[in-house]
């Protein structure tokens, strides 16, 4: 069966129901066969993706796979072991029921990347990043907390009041939700996470100087990390800027206000001079 007819037959059975049960799968782990004609059978173009989240969530598995600490260790996830085993491989045990980590994280990177066409994709990807999130996998998290920001936070006031009350009602729950999942991989040392939770925190009075706390805490984790550079630029340089903006309003000395103001330059110039070169090529 081709691609697009099992991951159309998948995604249309379960948006509209994600079993909740488990099997037990391989338990070995072998290393994965990955070639570049593989790659483009499966995904075409897509894992070259401008989107910014999706390019984060593979950054985020990347991280999560190589960490000594991850408890997820044993698991076979990520675009490698995808092209290795093949689609229908994946697809197949999320068919029989089978809900372990690995089966749903992977069966979700399917739905985002394939280059075929699939029918609520996009609901069914985030059902199974959700059911991989509450299972703990942080990187999931990450991505469920993302669309709920960009998709289920917004409301429309110029509808009638009433409406618009029921839908603040329920941004706010949403809202407590994703900044729990924004925490889960912070704490994880993840910086588009701490990031997040900065800017949210530092756009109230109230929270501003932990917000400032956590932006300066995204930034050090961000520069010292090279497998960031080119992906949170621009969320550095936003962040060192409200620093320096905000940062007489908790106290902060002028001195280390001043550090990010020339952080800022140094940013802006690093990138000024990547335009430049990149025009010559």
């Amino acid at each position: 069966m081709r691609l697009l007819g099992i991951l159309a037959a998948l995604s249309l059975s379960l948006f509209s129901s994600i079993a909740a049960s488990e099997s037990n799968s391989p338990a070995e782990k072998p290393f994965p066969e990955v070639t570049f004609d593989k790659v483009q059978e499966i995904f075409g173009h897509n894992l070259d993706t401008d989107d910014t989240v999706l390019k984060t969530l593979l950054l985020a598995i990347g991280m999560d796979h190589t960490s000594t600490e991850s408890p997820h260790a044993n698991e076979r996830i990520g675009i490698p072991y995808i092209v290795h085993e093949g689609p229908g491989y994946w697809v197949a045990r999320l068919k029989s029921g089978e809900r372990k980590l690995e089966v749903l994280v992977n069966n979700a990177l399917l739905l985002l990347f394939t280059k075929e066409e699939i029918p609520k994709a996009q609901e069914t990807a985030f059902a199974l990043m959700k059911s991989a999130a509450d299972k703990g996998y942080w990187p999931a998290d990450y991505y469920v907390a993302e669309s709920n920001l960009s998709k289920r936070l917004t409301v429309d006031y110029t509808e009638g009041s009433s409406s618009a009350r029921v839908m603040d009602e329920k941004s706010k729950v949403i809202a407590k939700d994703t900044m729990t999942r924004y925490n889960r991989c912070a704490d994880m040392g993840f910086a588009p996470c701490q990031y997040r939770i900065g800017f949210w925190l530092s756009n109230s009075t109230k929270t501003l100087k932990d917000g400032l706390d956590v932006l300066r805490t995204a930034i050090h984790t961000s520069r010292n990390d090279t497998r960031y550079q080119g992906v949170l630029d621009g969320a550095l340089i936003m962040a060192a800027k409200e620093i320096v903006f905000k940062g007489d309003q908790v106290g902060m000395d002028k001195v280390v206000r001043e550090e990010y103001a020339n952080l800022v330059k140094q940013q802006l110039a690093m990138l000024g001079k990547a335009a430049k070169e990149s025009e010559k090529k």
